[in-house]
């Protein structure tokens, strides 16, 4: 048995950088994934990956800020292979990047939208389900902007911060249930987000050399080392409720990899 046989997972922006990593890893791990994103062509080539390594993947275009296709998503979810036990909220955008005042209001609320309206859609979505059979694993992404402001970052440090306060109230009303939500802390990966970040005019984003010297120095991650975290906050094993977890809980990491090895030991 693998550690996740028999779950169900919806993993939202999952055609690319870190969500991407977390579907192939919960399907490594013996989920069945439906793997959700605007991007549908690059979500065909994510699940044609996972099928081919021998695991369980679906692809479904869908806007998460879009409550009518997040709905859909979750009810073709229990149509297609049953009822999600795993949500990850992974979707998110960076843009605008700009100070506040020269922002376009139309770019700045559709961020709010997507970050935290998206988490809040597909959470909404799946909770009835979860909580009437007494099991479910929420995982939202955060970061750590939620904590550290930055100029040029209006939109993405409020966004994130929201996420991690909406964290921490739903856990309080699911409280007891057996359904547990969480936030999680990526860290600096090697992603396209990243790119966008390095692309960045210093009088939009002060901090753009800070990101860049990152890079040059390689300090950037494979975001396959936080998907393995991502993955066993998901599992049975996980009752981190209410609780915003970071990549550098050296704990925390020692339980992702003892959930990795038995994953390893499971498969064929």
């Amino acid at each position: 048995m693998r550690p996740l046989d028999g779950q169900i997972a919806i993993v939202t922006g999952g055609s690319r950088g870190l969500g991407r990593a977390a579907a192939e890893i919960l399907a490594g791990a013996g989920a069945s994934v439906v793997v959700a994103s605007r991007n549908a062509p690059q979500l065909d080539e994510v699940v044609r990956d996972i099928r081919r390594a021998g695991g369980k993947a679906l692809a479904y275009a869908a806007d998460v800020a879009d409550e009518r296709q997040v709905q859909e998503l979750v009810l073709s979810t229990e149509r297609w292979v049953g009822a999600a036990t795993i949500l990850i909220n992974n979707a998110g955008v960076l843009d605008p990047m700009a100070p506040l005042a020269r922002t376009d209001p139309t770019m700045w609320l559709r961020h709010i939208a997507v970050n935290v309206g998206g988490v809040y859609l597909a959470s909404r979505a799946v909770l009835p389900g979860m909580l009437e059979r007494g099991y479910g694993r929420i995982v939202n992404v955060s970061s750590g902007a939620a904590r550290r402001a930055s100029a040029g970052w209006t939109a993405y440090c409020a966004s994130k911060a929201a996420v991690d306060q909406l964290t921490r109230a739903l856990a309080l009303e699911i409280a007891d249930t057996g359904v547990t939500v969480c936030a999680f802390e990526p860290g600096l990966m090697d992603t396209a987000m990243q790119e966008r970040i390095r692309r960045s005019a210093a009088e939009d984003f002060p901090r753009v050399e800070e990101f860049r010297e990152l890079e040059r120095q390689e300090k950037l991650r494979d975001p396959h080392e936080p998907a393995r975290v991502l993955a066993y906050l998901a599992s049975p094993q996980a009752e981190r409720n209410g609780q915003i977890v970071e990549m550098t809980d050296e704990a925390l990491r020692a339980e992702a990899e003892r959930f990795v090895a038995a994953e390893a030991a499971a498969s064929p």
